[in-house]
């Protein structure tokens, strides 16, 4: 379930909600919660296609730093 909150708006801890990438706070904001199931429509689908593109380039550079700085 996707929570109601938008990436701008404060977290619990006091400090900003931060968005793992771009297209996740695009379709958190877009999609909100919702009382029922549905289906997805198109450019939902695309958005957490590109979401798990961005995330797993992310984790892939973190990947290659890590490895980068325990070789120095």
């Amino acid at each position: 379930m996707i929570s109601e909150k938008s990436a701008d708006q404060p977290s619990k801890g006091g400090g900003r909600r931060i968005s793992l990438t771009p297209s996740t706070a695009s379709l958190t904001r877009k999609l909100g919660t919702s009382p029922a199931p549905r289906m997805l429509t198109r450019s939902e689908i695309d958005l957490l296609r590109s979401s798990k593109r961005e995330m797993l380039r992310r984790l892939n550079e973190a990947h290659q730093n890590k490895d980068s700085a325990s070789r120095s």
